[in-house]
């Protein structure tokens, strides 16, 4: 009888370690995928259509260490992955075939952004890194997961006395001070007109649960704005690069999932070389604030494949427009974007253009418009908008440029990163920066708005921030950097000034200017002559238009033996010093120029023309392109 006991026990403890097996080997089987992503879920098939490549690139980025090491918490998402567009930095030259991703993963706990940068062509993760306060467009389970929570408080339902469609629910990305969401939390919001007012409803998508609810009288009924809304459709023709060539300038552009349309690998020629002016200039995203302190962080482009996130969607194609100035002459050329939500001219439904302008002298303009129309009272309360736009300038080249403020009697080197609000003193053309490469000297002056570019601008009262360039800080599609609702430099570029050092490096400028909203009542009651960044219909549009001038140092770069300023001692310039030969200072011939007596003699002999041809066929930029 004992030795059954035995039997059973020892049957019993094999038959226990025999299913502790079976089980372990069951969890091993399904093992890998866990283990693979760790915490992070990765985007699914079923929920946005995924090519080879984008698992392939999921795959990777969720096993690398680094991205690991960056989650913290229980919650982490794939929200997005794009192709990584040229230009590339040297770090990622292998994304020059074409075979490079980023992996976009939102960390809910740190309220982060961690973004990884995959290059199929050698199953390789390049890069990795984490953006505090900062989320990618969210997919669309998550945007889906909003609209019912809205669609389904009681509280939602009593406000508007319906239960709103999923049509009629088109979700922003809200920022509220009393609220949670504010600082980076991930929330989703939508404003109904009804019943001579609106009703402002804010999701924590972290809990997932309505944050906050609340309602703003407006003069007047126009609920018919929003009963039979048009659906936004997401546009079909998106990420295609295009090229540009004329007047002298070249250039690339697309438009991008959100951050509107970008112009890239920038070029002019400059005594018969094509010269870098800017690696790559784009607004990154829309702030419009509210008298209340709340508002929304919009942000333009195709989305993120098929649908989820935020974007209002692009308008059409690329226009590339003739420039005239007031005599009808034609100056320049410029690329321009629409983009519009599909209700625009009614309440709540914005619009916003970008303008890049070109022009045949050399200069070149980024220009940014808000249309509205707010969420406001349609009177004095309505919204202030301010484009947040990054522009990688590459002066001759991508390194070696300086960044200087003009103190109100020379330039001032700025060696540091650092931001800057608008404001006097101006030269007295009215430029307050310049940029320039050091080696060559030639550079570009910049121009902020006062109201003088002829298009109803009123000033910009622009925040402008330098940073060191780096592909982390807004090279690929980025993620909302801030909230819509500060009106100090806390703008979103802030988070890249952090003290490092910029002379004479590849630098990036961030401009956000301010424009606030006069409406159609404040015109018809006093309170200003025009309207400003409002709509009251489609061919009623006041747009508020901002944005620096960038004007070329030509008489400050050129050289003195290239007269006639081309950047290229030739022909045309011995021709004009030799027209002079054998002129004297106070002859009665007056042909004597100072300018041509190169060794300064008095006389203009065969000793400056031997000079200046000794000088013949430098370009600026060249060694000899200066005496």
């Amino acid at each position: 009888m004992a030795m059954h006991r035995v039997d059973l026990r020892v049957a019993s403890a094999a038959g226990l370690i025999f299913s502790l097996l079976l089980l372990a080997s069951l969890f091993l089987a399904s093992a890998p995928a866990a283990a693979q992503g760790g915490p992070i879920q990765p985007l699914e098939q079923t929920e946005r259509p995924l090519s080879a490549q984008q698992q392939r690139a999921q795959q990777l980025a969720l096993a690398s260490a680094p991205v690991q090491r960056y989650v913290q918490g229980s919650r982490a998402e794939v929200f997005t992955i794009l192709p990584f567009r040229d230009p590339f930095v040297p770090a990622y030259d292998a994304c020059s075939d074409g075979a490079c991703y980023q992996v976009d993963i939102f960390d809910f706990q740190q309220q982060a952004t961690i973004t990884a940068i995959v290059h199929l062509g050698s199953d390789q993760v390049l890069d990795a890194w984490l953006l505090p306060g900062a989320h990618p467009l969210i997919p669309p389970a998550l945007y889906q997961r909003a609209v019912e929570i809205i669609q389904n408080d009681p509280d939602v339902q009593a406000a508007l006395g319906y239960r709103p469609t999923a049509a009629q629910t088109r979700l922003m990305d809200p920022s509220n001070a009393d609220t949670l969401c504010s600082g980076g939390r991930l929330c989703a919001g939508a404003t109904f007109v009804t019943d001579s007012g609106a009703v402002w409803v804010i999701v924590d998508l972290h809990e997932e649960r309505v944050e906050k609810l609340w309602w703003e009288e407006k003069p007047y009924d126009i609920r018919s704005n929003q009963i039979d809304p048009k659906p936004e459709a997401p546009p079909e023709d998106c990420g295609v690069t295009l090229h540009l060539a004329r007047d002298g300038w070249n250039l690339d552009y697309r438009t991008t999932g959100s951050d509107g349309l970008e112009i890239t690998n920038v070029t002019r020629n400059l005594g018969g070389v094509d010269r870098p002016v800017a690696t790559r200039i784009k607004t990154m995203e829309w702030h419009a604030r509210y008298p209340t302190g709340t508002g929304y962080v919009d942000y333009t482009g195709c989305g993120g494949g098929a649908g989820g996130g935020f974007p209002i969607y692009n308008y059409g194609a690329t226009q590339v427009r003739d420039l005239y100035d007031n005599a009808n002459t034609l100056i320049g050329f410029a690329v321009v974007q629409d983009f519009r939500m599909s209700n625009w001219t009614a309440d709540c439904n914005y619009r916003y253009e970008q303008h890049f302008e070109f022009y045949t002298d050399g200069r070149f303009r980024v220009k940014t418009g808000a249309y509205g129309r707010g969420c406001g009272n349609n009177q004095l309360s309505e919204a202030t908008y301010r484009p947040v736009v990054r522009m990688d300038l590459a002066v001759f080249e991508d390194a070696a440029n300086t960044f200087s403020g003009w103190d109100g009697s020379q330039w001032v080197i700025r060696n540091t990163e650092g931001w800057w609000l608008q404001g006097g003193p101006y030269t007295a053309e009215g430029y307050l920066y310049r940029i320039v490469h050091e080696n060559s000297g030639f550079g570009y002056y910049m121009e902020p708005g006062q109201g003088q570019f002829d298009d109803f601008g009123t000033g910009d009262n622009a925040y402008t921030y330098l940073t060191l360039q780096r592909a982390s800080e807004g090279d690929g599609d980025t993620a909302a950097l801030g909230t819509c609702c500060s009106t100090d430099h806390q703008q979103g570029p802030h988070v890249f000034v952090n003290g490092e050092n910029v002379r004479n490096k590849n630098l990036v400028l961030w401009y956000v200017p301010a424009s606030a909203t006069i409406t159609t009542w404040a015109v018809n009651n006093g309170y200003a002559t025009r309207q400003y960044c409002w709509t009251d219909s489609t061919t009623q549009v006041w747009p508020c238009y901002s944005g620096p001038m960038f004007t070329p140092n030509t008489a400050e770069s050129c050289s003195p033996l290239d007269f006639d300023c081309s950047f290229n001692i030739d022909s045309v310039d011995l021709t004009a010093l030799a027209s002079h030969w054998n002129c004297v200072a106070g002859e009665p011939s007056a042909c004597y120029e100072a300018r041509f007596d190169l060794d300064g003699d008095q006389d203009i002999d065969i000793g400056d023309v031997l000079m200046g041809a000794s000088h013949w066929g430098c370009v600026l930029g060249d060694a000899c392109y200066r005496p």
